[in-house]
């Protein structure tokens, strides 16, 4: 590790310096929320590294789109880039007549990593199992979930519940997660899908109830919490990554001297220790992050495809 580091700091140093113009980190979602949060602990590492501001940019709505559509529309410079969730897929296979496109218009730079999906239920539901959240939406009563948004991957989750339980729970949609969470507390909906790191918390101090983790394993940050597997339910796999991506034709210098720099920073004192807290897997570089990109097209969308799923 301490080699590859090494490299990479050099890397940096080596390669052309930048103009002094801000770097812009766009997101797709409200301040607060875990896209946010992530780039938050990033920036100031990031800046220090490049010598250079770098500045979050939220602009949510519409599935994380007005984001992307930003960047892609950006100069390919380095100057603008894009952080990009699961939604960034999943927008592509149930929304029409995007502003872009998203296998085209953008450039894999760096993954962050990703986490496991969770599924809560408010505790005035009466529910302790998955079974008995089951039992309850098919027996007519009018039930609801919340999202971070049309497209979202908490939106998606909660139709893949519908799917894999054939239930009728309907979508609330909200403007983020932080909104999101205060209705779920709020008692105004049922249940919610979200990041496991930004619900744990509410789980510890028992203000929600953990049904099941969206993943084949349990969770080692909340270890009594069955698996999709354990329920019964194997098709409830589902995480959600957090990347970095660059308009397409960003030159290359630029592509390696910024995925150098986002490399540095991720394993930094001040980073690293705050992701591994937050149950985020390791990262990967640029080529890593495009293979695995191709496969989340490839999976999500025909899956989203023929399950009917569209944001409109």
């Amino acid at each position: 590790m301490r080699r590859a580091l090494l490299a990479l700091l050099l890397l940096l140093a080596a390669l052309p310096a930048q103009a002094v113009d801000p770097l812009r980190l766009v997101s797709g979602f409200a301040p607060g929320g875990p896209t946010d949060q992530l780039a938050r602990v990033m920036a100031p590492v990031l800046g220090q590294l490049l010598d250079r501001p770098v500045v979050i940019e939220n602009r949510a709505g519409a599935g994380a789109t007005i984001a992307a559509a930003a960047v892609a529309r950006a100069a390919p410079d380095g100057n603008t880039l894009l952080i990009a969730t699961s939604s960034f897929v999943i927008t592509a296979a149930t929304m029409a007549n995007l502003p872009y496109d998203a296998r085209r218009d953008f450039e894999p730079l760096y993954f962050l990593g990703e986490v496991q999906t969770l599924l809560v239920v408010a505790p005035t539901l009466g529910v302790t199992s998955m079974a008995e959240l089951v039992a309850m939406a098919r027996s007519g009563r009018q039930m609801n979930y919340a999202s971070a948004g049309v497209g979202s991957t908490m939106h998606i989750a909660g139709e893949l519940f519908n799917i894999a339980a054939g239930t009728p729970v309907a979508h609330v949609p909200y403007r983020g997660v932080p909104p999101a969470m205060a209705g779920m507390l709020a008692g105004n909906v049922h249940m919610m899908n979200a990041d496991l790191p930004v619900l744990r918390p509410f789980v510890l101090d028992r203000r929600v109830v953990p049904l099941v983790v969206y993943s084949p394993r349990r969770s080692p940050q909340l270890p009594d919490v069955p698996s999709a597997a354990e329920v019964g339910m194997p098709q409830l796999d589902m995480s959600n990554w957090y990347g970095i991506l660059a308009p397409a034709g960003t030159p290359q210098p630029v592509m390696r001297r910024l995925e150098a720099a986002f490399a540095a920073a991720r394993v930094q004192p001040d980073v690293a220790p705050r992701f591994a807290d937050g149950g985020v897997s390791e990262p990967m570089g640029a080529d890593a992050f495009r293979a695995k990109l191709a496969a989340e097209f490839d999976r999500w969308v025909p899956l989203l495809q023929r399950a009917g799923i569209r944001a409109e």
